[in-house]
């Protein structure tokens, strides 16, 4: 299903080129972009065809984990991703519980950023693999809504497949290198949803 995205990005430079990008991936007829929170909210308030909001950390009208609670709140079959400056595992585990799907630096080469956004389109999860080294994937994370709890819990496999992507690998090279079949790669890169 083709869909809309909304880049809600303060820096205009930045702004256009992630829209550039999410245009080239064919996933979606149209990217909007924004400069603040607010103009985010009357967006989407007018229009209901949104399949991503990728979400600046740093908005100058918000703070990024309170936008993705008020997003999730209001919109909980819309993914988040946030993009940010910052490499801080703190922030990333933060956003996590808050319900982002995704943690992408505005470090992260072209290619990184869109393989993170195609694993979220499937029901995944991105984040950086510094940060997700460090992390338990298979700890709960609590989500600040109850209604909508983020479970990681990830067969060793899965794990596997996952650290593989976010090493960069296609899936191919992923299939090989756990003699699998590219499809088993596919499934596992799906979350399904409790």
């Amino acid at each position: 299903m083709i869909m809309k995205a909304l880049v809600v990005e303060k820096h205009p430079i930045v702004m256009d080129a992630v829209k550039t990008a999410l245009l080239s991936i064919g996933l979606f007829a149209e990217v909007v972009g924004c400069g603040t929170f607010e103009a985010a909210q009357a967006i989407l308030l007018q229009d209901v065809d949104f399949g991503l909001v990728t979400l600046d950390l740093n908005l100058d009208d918000t703070i990024g984990a309170d936008a993705v609670v008020v997003l999730r709140s209001l919109y909980p079959e819309i993914p988040v991703v946030i993009f940010s400056d910052e490499s801080s595992l703190e922030i990333a585990e933060k956003v996590y519980v808050c319900g982002a799907r995704g943690f992408i630096l505005k470090s992260s080469p072209v290619d990184m950023l869109l393989s993170a956004i195609k694993l979220v389109m499937l029901g995944g999860y991105y984040i950086p693999v510094n940060l997700a080294k460090k992390l338990d994937f298979n700890q709960n994370l609590a989500a600040a809504s109850p209604e909508s709890p983020i479970k990681l819990d990830l067969s060793p496999k899965q794990l596997a497949v996952f650290m593989g992507v976010l090493d960069g690998m296609p899936n191919k090279v992923i299939a090989k290198h756990l003699s699998m079949a590219e499809g088993t790669v596919k499934a596992h890169l799906v979350i399904p949803p409790e």
